[in-house]
Formats: structure tokens, sequence, C-alpha cells
């Protein structure tokens, strides 16, 4: 009778079985997102990395000795969220205080604009716009993610922020500017980083775990040391 009764409820016992390993796999799923909230504190192993993640695109006092790096992709959505508070309450708090730095790290295997809205930036760079173009990229987000191509929608942008359109055009697909992008990708990948955003400070990488407020707790902590 006991071996009746189990074979009776085997498939049921398959099925919850099968349900409790589906709802496992989309909660590792989640947790593997583009955010930065599994990263772990790591040290780069020598003093080039140090370097290569303290330069870059720099907004803030270039003579500060702390220095905060965001690896950043334009259509990750983690990244636009976290924005407008870099934007509006972080940069505002520290700007005197700190450098702040980006570099590009396009997850083109999930964001199939990755690369090329982190070309517009560049290439607005080269006309000394980037940063112009860095808040007006995430800012419109969801009006260019999901174009099947936005070239069109970043030369719109390009005359918006004021510089010469043809020109950008013209260096939007540029090999100079594909390097550029190449080269900061490159590092993200050697230092093994997991997703974006990922923030570094000093070139130490930071854990974030519940959001602004690790961020914010690790830069003055990191102030505090320099006094």
């Amino acid at each position: 009778m006991k071996k009746k009764g189990i074979k009776k409820y085997l498939p049921t016992i398959l099925i919850v079985a099968a349900i409790v390993l589906v709802i496992g796999f989309v909660v590792y799923a989640m947790t593997r997102s583009d955010s930065a909230s599994t990263n772990t504190a790591t040290q780069p192993a020598t003093s080039e990395d140090i370097a290569a993640i303290t330069q870059g695109h720099t907004i803030g006092n270039a003579n500060a000795k702390v220095v905060v790096t965001e690896f950043g992709d334009y259509q990750c959505p983690v990244c636009g969220t976290w924005h407008p508070y870099l934007l509006n309450t972080f940069l505002p708090q520290y700007q005197d205080k700190v450098a702040f730095v980006f570099k590009n790290f396009p997850l083109t295997q999930v964001h199939k604009n990755a690369q090329i809205s982190a070309q517009a930036a560049e290439a607005a760079g080269l006309q000394g716009k980037f940063w112009e173009m860095h808040n007006k990229l995430y800012e419109t987000q969801s009006e260019w993610s999901e174009q099947s191509d936005p070239s069109g929608k970043f030369a719109d942008y390009a005359g918006q922020i004021g510089i010469n359109v043809n020109q950008f055009k013209s260096d939007l697909n540029s090999q100079k500017v594909k390097d550029i992008v190449q080269k900061d990708a490159e590092l993200a990948l050697k230092l093994n980083l997991q997703g974006t955003p990922t923030f570094f400070i000093n070139g130490t990488q930071v854990t974030i775990k519940t959001g602004f407020d690790d961020l914010k707790n690790a830069v003055d902590q990191a102030l505090a040391q320099t006094k």
C-alpha cells in the first residue's frame, strides 16, 4: 500500500520539485544582473592597473586625493538608476573633495546598443562635450535603448549639446573612438568585473550591497584617511 501511495503522488512531487528548481534559478538570475550588488572588494594587482582605473574623463576636483571611478554601460538600467543620484546628490556634495572618473564597460552580450552609445559619448568627448553627452544618454535611455539603430537619435543629441553634428557623425564609428571604448572594456575584463555599475576608490573596488549609502560611506571613510 505504501508503494502504491508513493507512486500515486510521484507526479505531484516531481512537479513541486521542478517549481522549486525554477524559482531557485530565477532568484539566482536576478542576483546576477548588471548591477554591482554582487561585487566584492578587490585590490588590483599592479600599480599600472590602479593608474588606468584612476585616469580618464574626470569631473570634480582634479587634484583630489580621493578618486572615485565608475565603470558603466549607458544602456544598463541599473546605471540609469544610479545616474540621477550621482549627478544631483553625490557630485554636488563631493565635487570639491573628490575626482570622479567614468570608464566604459559596454555589456554587449545583453545590451545591443551599449557599444554604440559608448562611442557616442566618446565622439562627443573629442569635441570637449563628453559629460554633456554622458548625461544626455542616461537621461534619455528609454528613447534609444530599443532602437535598431540609434545613431540618428545620437546625432540629434549632438546638436542639442552644441557640437558639430557632421564631425560627430564622422567620429561616431571611427576607429579612434572604438579604440577608446575598447581600451576601457579590456581593463574591465582584466579586472574581472562582473557587471555595471562597478565603483572603485583610489583603485580599490567598492562593495555595493545596499545601494547609494555604500558608496557614500566608502568615500567618507577614504576622505577621513586623507586628513
